[in-house]
């Protein structure tokens, strides 16, 4: 072994305290901004995923300017079904009614949906919390969010009416109620099939197509072909139709950052002051090894070999407590229910180049925080330090 390694790790055990001390805030420096990044991905999973999953679609093809529905929208739907990389598409028509049960009464959005289509353009058949999703075949049957079930104080098997303006109210049967994670599904309108929806509010096209991406990044390049091959322009990307949760989420990541960064402060703090504490008290050992033929340069290596042993064991037990925390919470999520049991799940999620870019800021921080107090050593005068100590 090198003897500066040797003198590097001799001196760390001497002083096992103040060593496990650094250890610790390294430590707490990594598990802090691991955390946070993966809580944020969560709640942008959270809230924008569910939003785009279940309700916006990665792409949307919506009505030209001043139009209420797409204008032979079965024929657009059979060119973007055709367009390679597309997964799915499928056509949603919607308008309002009013909803009667025994007890409530109230206006409420409805949609109609191709359940065989939606499979594949969104997630929504994968939200049924009780009962079952619709099929192509159904006709006077609804699906109803957990919160406006609560609210209208109906469930499976129950019957409600609906009306448009001044027709005559229908009776419909609730088959299964959804719990998506959004306000706009869970607590602003019920879903029946297309072909049953669009008798009862009187439209002959789609309001709007809603599009699955294999690859949903790329969002903008698929607009500009759907624009090309259906000549609509009023094509929407999900980044666009999720612009404002979007900023909300960019706050939570820039908290985030900033929680993070302050916890790579307190870690390079913490390195520096420990170091430079013990060259101080080792001014006279310095002016010894100096005096037996030590150069400048293997007392900074020391001093600096002490920084990065720090530094690794710290980052290593971070990420492992790190790690440890995210995967609990992922078997544990944090389920929310903001308002009459909407369901919002957030699950910690955080990716292999997140975990390198902390450790490594981490480990640039010990290194950082180590030179000035190992240049100090290395320049330090044998006569001044013998005398010294």
């Amino acid at each position: 072994m090198k003897a500066w390694l040797f003198l590097a790790f001799k001196d760390l055990s001497k002083r096992r305290r103040e060593t496990l001390m650094v250890i610790l805030a390294i430590t707490i420096g990594v598990v802090g901004p691991l955390f946070t990044t993966a809580l944020n991905n969560g709640m942008q999973d959270a809230f924008v995923g569910n939003t785009v999953n279940v309700y916006t679609g990665h792409l949307q093809i919506q009505p030209n300017t001043g139009d209420t529905v797409i204008s032979k929208s079965e024929s657009v739907l059979s060119k973007v079904t055709g367009i390679q990389g597309i997964v799915g598409a499928a056509p949603r028509m919607n308008g309002g009614v009013d909803i009667e049960s025994k007890t409530e009464k109230m206006g409420i959005a409805i949609f109609g949906i191709k359940p065989s289509l939606e499979e594949k353009a969104s997630t929504l058949a994968k939200t049924v919390e009780r009962g079952d999703f619709l099929d192509d075949k159904d006709k006077n049957e609804l699906l109803i969010g957990t919160s406006l079930s609560e609210m209208m104080k109906i469930d499976v098997g129950d019957t409600v009416l609906l009306q448009y303006q001044n027709e005559e109210p229908v009776e419909f049967r609730i088959k299964g109620v959804i719990s998506t994670g959004t306000f706009e599904l869970d607590r602003y309108a019920i879903i029946g099939t297309y072909d049953t929806v669009k008798k009862l509010i009187e439209k002959d096209d789609a309001s709007n197509i809603i599009i699955r991406l294999e690859k949903p990044d790329e969002s903008l390049k698929y607009k500009l072909i759907l624009q090309k091959e259906t000549t609509l322009p009023n094509v929407k990307t999900w980044q666009e139709l999720s612009a404002g949760m979007a900023g909300m989420i960019e706050t939570f990541g820039v908290i985030s950052t900033m929680t993070s960064g302050v916890s790579v402060f307190v870690a390079a703090i913490a390195i520096s002051l420990i170091i430079y504490t013990t060259v101080r008290n080792k001014i006279r050992e310095i002016g010894v090894l100096k005096a037996i033929g030590a150069r400048g340069e293997m007392i900074m290596r020391i001093y600096l070999a002490e920084a990065i042993f720090i530094g690794i064991v710290g980052t290593s037990l971070g990420t492992l407590i790190g790690l440890f925390l995210i995967h609990g919470m992922q078997q544990n999520p944090l389920i929310m229910t903001p308002e009459y049991g909407m369901k919002l799940i957030i699950m910690p999620r955080i990716s292999l180049e997140s975990i390198i870019a902390a450790d490594l800021s981490i480990l640039l921080t010990c290194i950082i925080g180590g030179i000035y107090p190992a240049i100090i050593a290395a320049r330090t005068n044998i006569i001044k330090a013998i005398w010294g100590g």
